[in-house]
């Protein structure tokens, strides 16, 4: 840090000298960088130096110290100003302590005084320009992330993590001109390799392309916004615009297919006039997308166009959906089963809204299969979705996706099974080899593998058909046993080296457990 720069202004030499010579101010890390006889001189100073430190007498010609310090401050509030007063102007002085004055030294001037107020001063302008220096860090770390942090709430306003007044607050932060009329549409746009070998790397690298060229199509437009979902689709959001934004998505995709070599698929969901709305916005063009499955690929999928006859388009039951979706990751296939013969339970207007409905079904067990790291069958997944694009009729639509759904289920079960099977296994490892713990508990345990205590006790119970607790008291006085018929340690030693410090509570167990005391135990050894 370089040295303080310190300024003193006082009427009479002495007393300017006096302070020059009572410390040592190199050595404290500061410099005079001048003196002044006047206030008026000083002001001069203070604009040529800027220093960090002013010490200034109250009374001297023209203008006191008292109106010297509000000057500066009023123009440099940064500077510290120390009055140095006489124990008759010290009370004066005090009534100046609304400007800002940092401290007060009473005069005859002490070399202790002097050098505690100085040092005080210090460290607290070393204070502000640690948080200064970190302020300013945060804000280019601020500046840096901005498109980040950007993106991200717009993910949330998608999402509809968000209430509309935060919607309101972080709109008006972001640039988002909102206000009562406001509209907005969105497309989801999906791009995938034409050939299904294309590595991890070359496929982030052909969405990244397709990503800048939409940002390019769009680029002149201060309407349109555009951000990357957790699918890595492409989420473009047009608000309170009087192009024909389905228009322009064909134009978009056609523009994509002609420069980079890939799939295409654009879902456009309806348009809508309230900030809250646009998640529904989103679920929408993420739907009208999946329906690509039913149409085909590179295609440009309205959500109004999906809806029968013009009347009232398929709404998901997002509860029973969910409810599903973990079903499935548990393992649970009559449950699941049951869940999706309750989305079928309702009045369908015809086979397009089947197909909406086996899309949702064959979405929520897609999501399930990605969070428990389950592979498809691919065969299968194939033919369920051909089934899908052929049946005419809910019945052959139900077959399809309960074969489906069961199926998924059922390995998702059998993969649970194995789990925790290999999870027992290492629990038993675990509390043989550290049963001499005396804190060794359910708690304890379940911590060390990441679980909670009430799903390892199940699972014990499960496994062993004992309770945590009896299985590892078994264990310890499996242990005990064969402790006492190898050594010849005492009944409280051998109750330590298997985790039980209590002698008395140690011989009840042993006893209710191997049917005898330590010493019966013992003798019958003998």
């Amino acid at each position: 840090m370089d040295k303080l720069k310190v300024l003193i202004v006082d009427d009479e030499y002495l007393i300017r000298n006096l302070i020059k010579m009572r410390m040592d101010w190199e050595g404290r890390g500061m410099t005079i960088v001048g003196e002044a006889a006047s206030a008026h001189e000083a002001l001069d100073l203070v604009d040529q130096w800027r220093p960090d430190i002013i010490l200034t007498d109250i009374y001297m010609p023209s203008m006191n110290g008292i109106e010297f310090s509000g000057m500066v401050l009023a123009k440099y509030p940064h500077i510290k100003i120390v009055i140095v007063t006489g124990h008759d102007e010290f009370e004066y002085a005090r009534k100046s302590i609304q400007l800002g004055i940092s401290d007060f030294i009473l005069k005859p001037i002490r070399a202790a005084e002097l050098l505690q107020v100085t040092d005080k001063l210090k460290r607290k302008i070393e204070e502000e320009r640690m948080r200064d220096h970190e302020l300013k860090r945060l804000k280019e770390d601020l500046e840096r992330n901005f498109p980040f942090l950007k993106e991200k709430f717009l993910i949330q306003w998608i999402t509809g993590a968000l209430s509309l007044e935060e919607i309101q607050e972080k709109a008006a932060y972001f640039g988002f001109p909102l206000h009562q009329a406001s509209s907005f549409q969105m497309a989801v746009i999906e791009i995938s390799p034409i050939s299904e070998t294309m590595s991890e790397e070359q496929l982030l690298l052909l969405q990244m392309e397709g990503k800048n060229r939409a940002n390019a199509f769009f680029q002149d437009d201060s309407g349109v916004f555009m951000l990357s979902d957790a699918r890595n689709h492409i989420v473009v959001i047009a608000m309170d615009r009087d192009a024909d934004f389905v228009s322009e998505c064909v134009r978009l995709q056609s523009n994509l297919l002609h420069s980079c070599r890939c799939v295409v698929n654009i879902g456009i969901g309806r348009t809508h006039h309230k900030a809250q709305e646009m998640s529904l916005g989103y679920q929408e063009a993420a739907r009208a997308l999946q329906y690509k499955t039913f149409v085909g690929h590179n295609q440009v999928v309205c959500f109004e166009d999906i809806v029968d006859n013009g009347g009232s388009p398929y709404r998901s039951n997002p509860e029973l959906l969910k409810q599903l979706q973990f079903d499935v990751s548990v393992g649970s296939s009559e449950r699941a089963l049951g869940v999706m013969r309750d989305i079928f339970d309702v009045s369908f207007s015809g086979v397009s809204q089947f197909r909406m409905a086996a899309m949702d079904i064959i979405t929520a067990c897609q999501h399930a299969a990605i969070e428990q790291q389950v592979e498809h069958d691919y065969a299968f997944h194939k033919e369920t979705l051909d089934t899908v694009l052929t049946a005419d009729n809910l019945p052959e639509f139900k077959t399809a996706l309960e074969n489906y759904v069961g199926q998924l289920a059922s390995t998702v079960y059998a993969k649970n099974e194995a789990k925790e099977g290999n999870l027992i296994s290492r629990m038993k490892a675990y509390l043989e080899e550290n049963m001499s713990d005396p804190k060794l508990g359910l708690a304890s345990a379940s911590a060390a593998f990441f679980v909670s205590p009430g799903h390892l006790g199940r699972l014990m119970k499960k496994e062993t058909g004992q309770t945590f607790v009896e299985y590892l008291t078994n264990l310890r006085m499996k242990k005990a046993e064969a402790l006492l018929k190898k050594t010849d340690l005492r009944g409280y030693e051998v109750g330590e080296k298997v985790g039980i410090t209590d002698p008395h509570y140690f011989s009840i167990l042993f006893k209710k457990n191997i049917g005898r005391s330590v010493n019966e135990y013992r003798n019958l050894r003998g």
